[in-house]
């Protein structure tokens, strides 16, 4: 077999497909050279090509998201591993495992004007769980690799591949040191690399803790609050068991991928807006259970900071100290479906009987919020949320992907189902958002569909440049002439209009429709409610090219009724 003659290049290949690696995001460049020949070498593993390392990460971020199992970035030195770094960085907050390996230059060349060279050991700390340097083999010293440097470079890389997987999962940066000669090739055998295994802790509490945590939620009024979650049925199933409780209500936002746990489970601000103080303090919980990630509900967050419950248990394994609410009183390091079976069945055991109107009262404000909504829509202008509504209630989605701003807010107000729905929610920020959609798309068999924002489709067009969007990908781009989340959030909206337009709402956008058809994607544009209908049966069509539908909307009137939406109860 012909591959790079540097023996530790070839070490680290074998070490990834062993623990499972399957696919690769490579970009180009001289220094990773040995690295890129030694995976192509790997037939197990599969790779893609992203010239722009920016976008490679965020692909290789929603690759990883929806296959839920390592994945592989491999960049050359200087600023590249750099660029990785928001997609780094939304990985470790959001639990995904990401393998960054950046090809460098031998230390002793570090800070001596070299090209293309900066301090990349450690340069991702903050956002990694971990950092690992592989020292440079001496150059004319291939042929005698010893096998103490052998077994120091296997010992490292099972290491950070480990650190990856285990308790809340996340990326690792695995810094690689290579002199020259970079090119180099010759006839290898195979190599046996040791692999150690991950054997996992278990996933149940002792029975005396789950029986004293059952006794205080028996006779309590509880509120399980999901953020963003990966797809997990067996969660569903769990869930759906624990949410049965009479004092059992689930917030439940749409990025938790929970299906149905309760009825309008989902419309969490659509509630809580419509709220009296004088109902939120009736219906304070006297236990939160928290899953999952970050939360979207700003109104959630702010209730149960105001009224705070007596008990805050905040369940899974997490790399930081978290308390959101400001009422943690037990940190939980399991697993949420393995407890709640646990704690369901302690309760069915216990035969107690449960008399409660908490979960059919909070049932009772959501369907008011329903008729509330469907009749503001109905009632509405042409807008964001009128167009949003019409493509949630008609568009049929298997994964959906949604970038942040104001449509991952529209997505907790509108109600939709799809398989899975995902957004770059550990940073929150709008960069990534097309790549990270792009990844996914190429990682799933079914249909993906990105709805967006204007300015973050400009924001990450490189995703599109390419020729890398799978030709049955579907975008939805709202185009509401840039930066309409600041025209509605507390922050920004009242600045003076000179000021707002001109350093928060972007003026005379490049043209969408244009640079999506150069970059090979079909285009339909839609300016009002028939012709938006038009083309949401257009993008269900099939295609050999990716289509993409642009919905324009006017700014200000959608802001002002977004707004409204939020003040409708009281008016």
């Amino acid at each position: 077999m012909i591959d790079t003659s540097n023996v530790y290049c070839r070490q680290i290949v074998e070490l990834l497909k062993s623990h499972g690696v399957r696919t690769a995001y490579c970009s180009p460049g001289s220094r990773n050279a040995p690295l890129l020949m030694a995976i192509e070498a790997c037939g197990e593993i599969s790779k893609r090509i992203v010239v722009d390392e920016r976008s490679a990460a965020f692909q290789a971020y929603g690759c990883a998201l929806v296959e839920r199992q390592l994945v592989a970035l491999v960049c050359t030195s200087g600023t590249a591993v750099l660029d990785y770094s928001p997609a780094i960085a939304e990985a470790y907050y959001s639990g995904v495992p990401l393998i960054v390996i950046s090809a460098d230059r031998p230390r002793e060349w570090i800070d001596q004007d070299d090209s293309q060279t900066i301090r990349q050991y450690g340069v991702l700390d903050h956002i990694v769980k971990g950092s690992y340097d592989v020292r440079a083999i001496p150059e004319g010293r291939e042929r005698v690799y010893s096998e103490e440097v052998m077994w120091t470079v296997n010992r490292t890389v099972n290491e950070a591949l480990i650190k990856a997987k285990e308790g809340k999962q996340g990326p690792v940066h695995i810094n690689v040191q290579l002199a020259e000669p970079l090119g180099g090739m010759s006839e290898v055998g195979i190599l046996h690399e040791r692999s150690v295994k991950l054997v996992e802790q278990s996933e149940s509490l002792p029975q005396e803790i789950i029986r004293n945590l059952a006794e205080e939620m028996i006779d309590a009024r509880v509120m399980l609050v999901a953020g963003f979650c990966t797809p997990d049925h067996m969660l569903d199933r769990a869930m759906r068991m624990f949410a049965s409780y009479p004092n059992v209500v689930v917030m439940a936002e749409t990025l938790s991928n929970l299906h149905d746990p309760q009825p309008l489970a989902t419309m969490v601000d659509a509630v809580l807006c419509d709220m009296t103080e004088d109902e939120k303090l009736e219906m304070r919980p006297d236990i939160v259970i928290s899953i999952g990630g970050a939360l979207v509900s700003r109104m959630l967050k702010q209730y149960l900071r105001d009224y705070p419950p007596r008990y805050h248990w905040s369940l899974g394994h997490s790399n930081y100290f978290c308390d959101c609410f400001k009422s943690l009183t037990h940190k939980i390091d399991v697993s949420p479906a393995p407890f709640l079976r646990q704690l369901c069945g302690v309760i069915r055991k216990s035969k107690s009987v449960i008399c409660s109107r908490y979960a059919s009262r909070w049932l009772e404000f959501r369907q008011k919020a329903c008729t509330l909504t469907r009749k503001y829509i109905d009632h509405a202008p042409w807008s964001d949320i009128k167009a949003l509504d019409y493509i949630f209630s008609n568009l049929r989605f298997d994964n959906l992907f949604v970038s942040n701003g104001t449509v991952v807010r529209y997505s907790q107000l509108l109600k939709h189902q799809c398989h899975a729905e995902y957004c770059n929610r550990g940073v929150s920020g709008i960069d990534g958002s097309t790549s990270t959609a792009v990844g996914g798309a190429w990682s799933y068999k079914g249909k993906t569909t990105l709805i967006t924002g204007d300015i973050s489709w400009l924001y990450d067009s490189g995703a599109s440049a390419l020729g890398d969007v799978p030709y049955d990908m579907r975008m939805v781009v709202m185009n509401n002439s840039g930066g309409g989340i600041f025209r509605f959030i507390k922050s920004t909206s009242r600045l003076p209009e000179e000021i707002l337009e001109k350093y928060f709402c972007v003026k005379d956008l490049p043209d969408i429709a244009e640079i999506a058809e150069a970059y090979g994607m079909e285009v339909m544009e839609a300016e009002n409610l028939s012709q938006l209908e038009a083309g949401t049966e257009w993008l269900g069509e099939n295609s050999d090219f990716p289509r993409l539908l642009l919905v324009k909307t006017p700014p200000k009137v959608s802001a002002d009724v977004l707004s409204g939406y939020f003040e409708k109860n009281k008016k």
